[in-house]
């Protein structure tokens, strides 16, 4: 019999053409997924993370348990500075370490316990020399080294290399700590350990990709709102802080933990009833000139062009103080 008027008689061609149309649909799923893989790795090229990291969180992967004493909550934080309209980009403004309104603590109160932070890292051979490694010690460093770091707690949002442990090794983020963050800070006033999981932590790394914030945010967070604190021209003797409970300034010398703490008159200081105020905006704050000094300690606070180039490979604006522009 002959076949029917357009159509076959093989049971195989007529078999054949829902698995080519099968694999046709498969071939152009795969080929579309590449597609948008690709374009995700190439913007994820163009991007770089920047984790927030609130006060007190523990992150992933910290070095140690906290070592951070009890830090009064901030009741506000200083108004971000705003963008700059013509490029809509964030500036990132750098400040001296050494500057008044950048940190703050406790009258008479330690906000870290830097000798406990030494035990831990201590404890492990492994850990202890990741940790020094970041910060260019050896592990023979790490104890006078720690125990010379001055304890406060950063009153504006501040952009920091942080550094947490995996697999045997500090592996450094983009990171910013949150106003009221417990840290220690070195003689040049830039924070070295984040209190909250003793981690170390360096300046910042310039950025020139577009900035994607990852964690979880904080209420008041602004990008504009964040600073960089700069290492001072020279070794401070002491530092001075905002009360976050009184709201006055007080100094405490390098090294300090709260018991050699004095007014800016020179006297020693008496612990007030605890409470919570308003932080001090670093923008608020008088800036010394050269050579100026509260009772007989230097503030450090230059006004030229100069500062460790090895960590400070950011570009510095005419009044002296380097600022970047990040995309967001």
């Amino acid at each position: 019999m002959p076949p029917p008027e357009g159509g076959s008689t093989d049971p195989h061609r007529r078999g054949r053409r829902p698995v080519l149309l099968i694999v046709g649909l498969a071939l152009f799923a795969i080929a579309t997924g590449l597609f948008f893989l690709g374009r995700q790795a190439d913007q994820a090229q163009q991007q770089e993370a920047v984790r927030l990291q609130p006060a007190a969180a523990i992150a992933p992967d910290p070095f140690t348990p906290s070592v951070a004493g009890p830090v009064p909550a901030l009741r506000a934080v200083p108004p971000p500075p705003a963008p700059s309209p013509e490029s809509g980009k964030v500036r990132v403004a750098g400040h001296y370490g050494s500057e008044p309104g950048l940190f703050g603590g406790t009258v008479k109160a330690s906000t870290c316990d830097a000798r406990r932070l030494a035990n831990l890292l201590l404890r492990d051979p492994h850990k202890s020399q990741a940790w020094a490694g970041t910060l260019g010690l050896t592990t023979a460093d790490l104890r006078p080294y720690l125990t010379g770091l001055t304890p406060a707690v950063v009153i504006v949002d501040t952009r920091v290399t942080d550094h947490h442990y995996r697999e045997g090794r500090a592996r450094p983020h983009q990171a910013v700590l949150q106003a009221g963050t417990a840290v220690l800070l070195d003689r040049y006033g830039v924070p070295r350990v984040r209190c909250a999981t003793g981690d170390p932590l360096r300046p910042p790394a310039a950025v020139t990709k577009k900035v994607v914030y990852t964690g979880r945010s904080w209420r008041g967070f602004q990008a504009g709102g964040t600073v960089r604190v700069l290492p001072a021209h020279q070794p401070l003797d002491a530092l001075v802080l905002t009360d976050v409970v009184t709201g006055e300034r007080f100094i405490r010398p390098v090294g300090g933990t709260g018991a050699t703490d004095r007014n800016v008159a020179g006297t020693p200081v008496s612990s007030g009833p605890l409470g919570t105020v308003a932080a001090v905006p670093a923008a608020a704050v008088p800036v010394a000139a050269v050579g100026d000094t509260v009772t007989g300690l230097p503030l450090s606070v230059l006004a030229g062009k100069a500062w460790r180039a090895a960590e400070a490979p950011w570009t510095c604006c005419g009044n002296g103080r380097p600022e970047r522009e990040e995309s967001s």
